[in-house]
């Protein structure tokens, strides 16, 4: 299994700034760790997994929207699309659900950022471990994923 350090890891080797950090209580959600942290929902960003006709995937959303199904799979140039279960996010990324960072993961996958996820000049991620949490400036972000600025909210 993965942590915060192979987080750290990856983006010190490609010289991205960020903040990890211990968090009081354990969030699974980010509208828990937007509670436990004090910030607003939308400043903590989810990663959420698909799989689509080509492979697995990953969308980072605002943490208090959902991901439009028809506009992902358009990005995507899918006809199908199936949000991935714990077991199974685990097996690709190498980290638990809830607690999975954008950035360090076990496999390589396309990766698509939500313009709203991008409002914020600093956002909050998983941080590889359910107590941790990621501290990044959101252009930051979308340079240490590769990701596609897209729209693709509800």
């Amino acid at each position: 299994m993965l942590s915060s350090v192979d987080v750290h890891n990856y983006l010190q080797t490609v010289n991205i700034p960020h903040e990890l950090s211990g968090m009081p209580e354990p969030a699974r959600t980010a509208a828990r760790a937007a509670v436990v942290l004090g910030l607003q929902p939308h400043q903590v960003i989810k990663s959420v997994f698909f799989v689509a006709d080509e492979g697995p995937l990953m969308a980072m959303i605002p943490g208090d929207c959902m991901v439009d199904y028809d506009k992902l799979k358009r990005e995507a140039g899918a006809s199908r699309l199936r949000l991935l279960n714990a077991d199974e996010v685990r097996m690709l990324t190498g980290f638990l659900i809830g607690s999975t960072p954008p950035v360090a993961l076990k496999a390589e996958m396309p990766k698509y950022i939500d313009i709203h996820a991008l409002r914020e000049d600093v956002v909050y991620t998983g941080g590889g471990e359910p107590d941790m949490i990621l501290k990044i400036r959101s252009y930051d972000l979308v340079r240490a994923t590769d990701a596609e600025v897209v729209d693709i909210i509800r």
